[in-house]
């Protein structure tokens, strides 16, 4: 029955530390992922489940797994890492039971399960490229290294009393030991240096890509406008010169004039207000289309020639293949041609599209990683670089894909092949999509993994010469040393100084007289402790005297006063008590200052604070100094407060004696008295009337006390 009582406890006890340690998993995979490339990211939540593993057994383990996978599971909407993480917990536990150490065990994990295992799921979740693919089961591994190796240096921090099981040691060498702790840490940094390094890298080119595209995007935007623009021009220009000729041989020569200077213009021709063809150039090609038609073909169907007529505007069409008079891609560019104010017909030219293909292709696109498309306002291709296999006039428009790439452009597909991209839309609400393989972007990923890969490598094969030469050096006197102390009929004796290093032969030499100076150093350090605290409180209380008062009169500071007196103010409001507010200053003390110098004013300061001190804060009134030569006391409780500072006042006048002479001063007051009609005014507003009746008292002629019952 005892033995049944323990299983269940030490059961109930793991299911505990499981969720404990599996909460934080959670919390740290949810909240604390780190993307270093587009969907790649990093977790570090599996540090405490294997944490789990090494102080609480398998249960525990297992536990917060599962809540470690569900976090990443919702962050990345992927359940497959349920299969991940907890088939890793299970074999890395099953491998260490065989005395294969941790980190083989979880390289072991991932060589031979985990990456085969998410070589074949992947593919089935997101269509990626085998590099990214090849990148995905990279980026796994070296996460997998990396937590575990924080794992095992965590373990090693912690208190030995939160560690119910114990990880059995993976040499009882020291080189072994030695060499396994190096690696660690040399692992751990150089993941993630290496993670650092890879996000910075590809952050880096990802923000080359984005400015590249950008800048070829708006470039090319730029290039279709004022191709356009040009064409644009030439068809107003036109419109306006035949408007101001009446001969009409003329008009057709300046038509056959323009044609032929802009020679992008494919056509061009003048209909009337029915939208009959009155005459188009070049000639030779309107001869044949009328003489196979027999008869002046109309346009009046034509948005070149509806949208001109009811706005009276210029018009710009989409692309569209002509009819009539050539079949070719062409973009029509028409103005309304009016007479005597009136809509009279328009003025066509039909811009040839391969013309401004000709424009575009002379753009500097990289072709190993770079396409473009232009389309029209209706998304119909204009231009589009031969690798995208599209049709002038074909619809196009980008269909947005899952991007594992980047988390700044999109991500489309074009002839099965994934490309970031980019688009910009000019005046004539044409799109500009310029693409980018993010090929270049991955190939400096996996460049960095290979580089990292060699690192290590030569790294391991270094450390394990060095620590085996360390470890051997180290051991041997020591070795020695522990076989002559283990004699106990021999005095111990150092081995040659040859084969002692200094730090052995001093450690050896020091072990006596280490208690006594130990003791003799806590006493000390006891000694200076308690005089430091003593010092400590006379300084606070130092510190405490000079934040409540005024160094020089000894008097309350302003902060203090204002703090005290406006309590003693509501306190007096809630009783209906007998109070007074007295604002007080020094006539003409900066004349003291000038004439008989800055130590006679601070000593003549010091009198009247003293003064004060025996006037009335003898009689439990608040004083202060309130500003340089400004004081301020707060009364309650005294009847006759005129008699108090007409007192006060008179013996200021002979009280002040400077190095045996006596210093004439005189002082202002104003005086705000309240006996039990409290109007519900703030303390603030108190200060500020009392301040008015000091200043009615200096415009009086100084010398004065204002007092005012409120």
């Amino acid at each position: 029955m005892r033995d049944t009582t323990t299983i269940t406890n030490t059961k109930g006890s793991a299911l505990l530390s499981g969720l404990g340690y599996g909460a934080i998993a959670a919390i740290v995979n949810y909240f604390l992922a780190f993307e270093i490339y587009g969907s790649l990211t990093v977790i570090f939540g599996q540090v405490f489940v294997l944490l789990a593993l090494f102080t609480r057994g398998l249960l525990a383990a297992m536990v917060s797994a599962l809540l470690a996978a569900l976090a990443i599971s919702i962050y990345t909407d992927n359940v497959f890492f349920f299969v991940t993480l907890l088939s890793e917990v299970a074999v890395v536990h099953y491998l260490y039971q065989r005395r294969i150490p941790i980190l083989v065990a979880d390289l072991i994990y991932w060589c031979v399960f985990g990456m085969p295992f998410s070589y074949l799921y992947v593919p089935t979740v997101i269509d990626v490229p085998q590099s990214f693919l090849f990148l995905i089961l990279a980026k796994l591994l070296m996460n997998g290294l990396l937590y575990t190796a924080l794992a095992i240096l965590l373990y090693q921090l912690l208190p030995r009393r939160w560690k119910l099981t114990t990880m059995t040691p993976v040499s009882d060498t020291l080189r072994g030991r030695i060499f396994y702790l190096s690696f660690l840490c040399i692992i751990i940094s150089s993941l993630c240096f290496s993670f650092l390094f890879t996000v910075r890298s590809t952050q880096q080119a990802e923000q080359q890509i984005v400015s590249d595209i950008g800048s070829k995007a708006n470039s090319l935007r730029q290039v279709t406008e004022d191709f356009v623009d040009d064409y644009v021009v030439a068809v107003r220009n036109l419109r306006d010169s035949m408007e101001r000729v009446s001969d009409y041989e003329e008009k057709l020569m300046l038509m056959d004039y323009t044609q032929r200077n802009f020679p992008g213009f494919v056509t061009m021709l003048w209909s009337d207000a029915q939208g009959t063809i009155l005459h188009g150039v070049p000639v030779a090609s309107f001869s044949a289309a009328f003489n196979r038609m027999q008869e002046s073909p109309s346009i009046s169907d034509r948005d070149y020639f509806l949208m001109p007529k009811a706005s009276g505007q210029g018009y710009v069409s989409s692309a569209f293949r002509g009819r009539g008079v050539g079949e070719q891609p062409i973009i029509a560019i028409s103005a309304p041609y009016q007479r005597k104010g009136r809509f009279a017909g328009i003025i066509e030219g039909s811009l040839d599209i391969p013309e401004l293909v000709r424009l575009v292709q002379r753009t500097d696109i990289d072709p190993r990683f770079q396409s473009v498309i232009v389309t029209d306002n209706e998304h119909q291709v204009i231009f589009a670089t031969e690798d995208t296999a599209l049709a002038p006039l074909s619809y196009y428009e980008p269909t947005y894909a899952r991007n594992p790439y980047s988390l700044i452009l999109p991500l489309t597909r074009i002839q099965q092949r994934d490309v970031l991209y980019t688009q910009r839309m000019n005046d004539y609400g044409w799109n500009i999509y310029v693409f980018s393989s993010p090929q270049e972007m991955t190939d400096l990923f996996l460049g960095n993994i290979l580089i990292l890969a060699l690192f290590l490598s030569i790294i391991t094969a270094l450390f394990a010469v060095v620590t085996r030469r360390f470890a051997h050096e180290l051991n041997r006197p020591l070795e020695q040393l522990v076989a002559q102390l283990g004699d106990p009929t021999n005095v111990p004796d150092l081995p040659s100084r040859a084969d002692v290093t200094r730090e052995v032969r001093a450690l050896t030499d020091n072990l006596i007289a280490a208690r006594k100076v130990m003791v003799d150093f806590n006493h000390q350090l006891q000694q200076q402790v308690e005089e430091q605290t003593a010092d400590l409180a006379r300084l606070n209380e130092r510190l405490n005297k000079l934040a409540r008062e005024d160094d020089l009169t000894g008097l309350l500071n302003r902060r203090t006063f204002d703090e005290l007196a406006e309590q003693g103010y509501h306190e007096a409001m809630a009783t209906r008590g007998h109070i007074a507010l007295i604002l007080a200053d020094i006539d003409h003390f900066k004349r003291i200052n000038d004439t008989m110098g800055h130590p006679v004013g601070d000593a003549c300061l010091r009198c009247v604070g003293q003064l004060i001190q025996q006037h009335f804060a003898s009689k439990g009134c608040l004083c202060a100094r309130y500003g340089g030569e400004e004081f301020a006391m707060f009364v309650t409780d005294i009847d006759d407060v005129h008699a108090m500072v007409t007192d006060f006042q008179q013996a200021l006048s002979q009280s002040c004696e400077v190095q045996g002479q006596v210093v004439p001063m005189s002082i202002s007051m104003g005086v705000v008295e309240i006996k039990q009609h409290f109007s519900g005014e703030s303390f603030r507003r108190l200060v500020a009337h009392a301040d008015k009746l000091l200043y009615e008292s200096k415009d009086a002629g100084r010398n004065r006390i204002t007092i005012e019952q409120l």
